[in-house]
This record gives C-alpha cells, structure tokens and sequence, in this order.
C-alpha cells in the first residue's frame, strides 16, 4: 500500500497576514496596554486644565471680593476723616465746664482707628479681610455714638435761665444761672425761660429732661416746655407742656389730671422730659416716675422751638433747675 502525497501542509496555510492578527483585512489591536495608557495621560491633562479653570475662577471671584472691600475700606476711611472734623469742631465750640476727658477718650478711639488703617496691607500686596472691615466699621458705630452722647451732654449742661426772658419780679441768682428767686413782697404770676431751646429730631432717641428742687414754694407753680418765650404765668397755653404743683399736667393747653399725691411743695425735687422721637411726655417727682403712662405732645412746625421755664407765684419762691444730666431720676430705667 503506498501512502499518498497530498497531506495538507500546516505551515503553507500560516500566511504572514494571519501572524499579524488580520481577518478579511480587518486589524485588530492587541495593544490594550498602550491605549489604557494614553487614556489615563489625557485624563490626568484634564484634571490639570480643570483644576487651573478652577483656580482662576477662584482668584476672580476673590479679586472682586477684594475691590468689594477696597470700597467699603475707602469709605470708612471717608468717614473717619468726618467724625474726626466733628470732634475738632466740638472741641473748639466747647465751653470751659465741658467734659474734657470725655472729648479726649473719643480722639483715643479716633486714632486707634487710623492705626488700623494704617495696618491694613496696601492693594499691591495683599487684600483687606472681610474681619477687618468688619471690626473697623464696629469701632466706628462706638465714636458715633460717644459722640452723640457727647454733644446731648454739652447741648443740657450749657443751658441755664436767661436774664433776658425774665420777669422783672424774679431774680436768677448764682454764676451759673440755675437758682430763680421771687424777690420782694408782691405776688402775682411771672415766668423766666431757659437760654437754649431743646431740639425735638425724629431720629433721634434722645429725652430731654430737666429737674427743679423746690427751696421754697408758698403758692402755686409750673415748670416744663413751652414755644413762645413770655414773662407772664406760663402753663395753660397751646405750644406749653407743664408740670403743675397740685400733681396735674398740662399738654398742649389741655389739663391732665395724674394724681393728687403727686403734688410737690418745699424739699422735693420733680422733672419733666420730652422724648425727642416719640415726642411722648414724662414727669418724675423725687427720683419716681409718675404714672404708667405718656402724654403725646403735638407735632410742630419746622420752625417751633420748646424752651424749658418755670413759672412762679408768689414772693419768696424759690427754685434751683438741673439741666446736667446727673439727676435724682435714673433715665436709663425707661
């Protein structure tokens, strides 16, 4: 038996094409490796172009932030230098009896404030924090307010009664001008008036408040506010809000009864206020507030002026105002 030739040879079939991995001329990538490898490489680029988007988006928004902050940091230093003129002013209108120490602690609080400033790191170097502007804008609140604490200090304690609104009946004795006596042996009603007009304004929280101690009292009296300045018996017009010694009050020339044992007479000390933004009345008598309740006082024109005076009725009537604000009433309890 002879054996055949025609046995298929195996290495004929195994053409360069299907070594190379091609079937029906499509290629096939057997490099997964590589192409993992060029994919993690673009990944890792994308993160970086983020992370830079990120980045200056960031730097931006802290760049508008910083020009926020220059503004307010401009504005305050605007209004530094303001108050700074005030007090100036303040300083040279102030009286010899003024609160020195007073004034100088807001000058301190003035130049701790531009120390700050001055500390502030300038544009080209670094930015100004919203901390720091912050405190500075609360260091500012406090000089604002001791210096409206201030001028209503120096506003009652200059006041006094005017020799030139006095009747000729009663004397003001003393330098400062505070003790009003009924001189000689007559009688009959006559009034003098303080030489400053208190200033009602909306905004305002202030009370304006005054106090008389009562030397000597024989007949009856008023003392409060009033609009027009005459020498006359003062307490039942429009324009007046008084205090009357029988424990009634008068408000805009309508007699309000409180109480009868609010009446005053020799020894006591009693006083009147307005407040200035609910132009609401109070009395007090020997550091007490009388009554649970206010009496609104009118609303005036532009023009209108309320004058603190005190009326009297007979000889030897006597009276000493306290405009200072140290009084037998604590006004803070209100």
């Amino acid at each position: 038996m002879s054996i055949s030739n025609n046995s298929t040879n195996y290495e004929d079939d195994f053409t360069p094409a299907a070594a190379n991995g091609e079937e029906n001329g499509d290629a096939i990538n057997l490099d997964n490796d590589g192409q993992f490898d060029g994919d993690q490489q673009q990944l890792k680029e994308f993160r970086e172009k983020f992370a830079k988007m990120e980045m200056e988006l960031k730097m931006a928004k802290l760049e508008l932030e910083n020009k926020e902050q220059k503004l307010k940091l401009h504005e305050l230093i605007g209004e530094q230098k303001a108050l700074k003129e005030k007090v100036a002013k303040i300083g040279q209108n102030n009286e010899k009896n003024a609160n020195a120490d007073q004034l100088s602690k807001i000058l301190e609080k003035i130049s701790e404030l531009e120390k700050k400033q001055k500390q502030q790191p300038n544009e080209n170097t670094s930015k100004a924090t919203s901390d720091q502007l912050s405190e500075m804008q609360n260091d500012q609140k406090i000089i604002l307010e001791k210096i409206s604490e201030f001028e209503k200090e120096q506003r009652q304690r200059k006041n006094y009664w005017d020799v030139n609104v006095c009747d000729e009946r009663l004397e003001i004795i003393g330098n400062k001008k505070l003790i009003v006596h009924y001189k000689g042996h007559a009688f009959g009603s006559c009034s003098v008036f303080a030489k400053h007009p208190i200033l009602l304004d909306n905004n305002s929280p202030d009370i304006f408040y005054f106090e008389i101690s009562i030397g000597n009292k024989k007949n009856f009296m008023f003392f409060g506010f009033a609009v027009k300045q005459q020498t006359k018996l003062y307490g039942y017009e429009k324009g007046t809000y008084a205090y009357e010694s029988d424990g009634c009050v008068w408000i805009n020339g309508e007699r309000k009864r409180i109480n009868a044992q609010y009446s005053y007479c020799s020894g006591d000390t009693v006083g009147i206020g307005i407040n200035s933004a609910t132009r609401q009345i109070i009395c007090t008598k020997n550091g007490l507030r009388l009554g649970p309740s206010y009496f609104p006082v009118a609303p005036f024109f532009a023009d209108d002026l309320l004058y603190p005076f005190v009326s009297l009725e007979h000889s030897g009537d006597q009276i000493e105002a306290n405009f200072v604000p140290i009084f037998k009433f604590n006004l803070k309890t209100l």
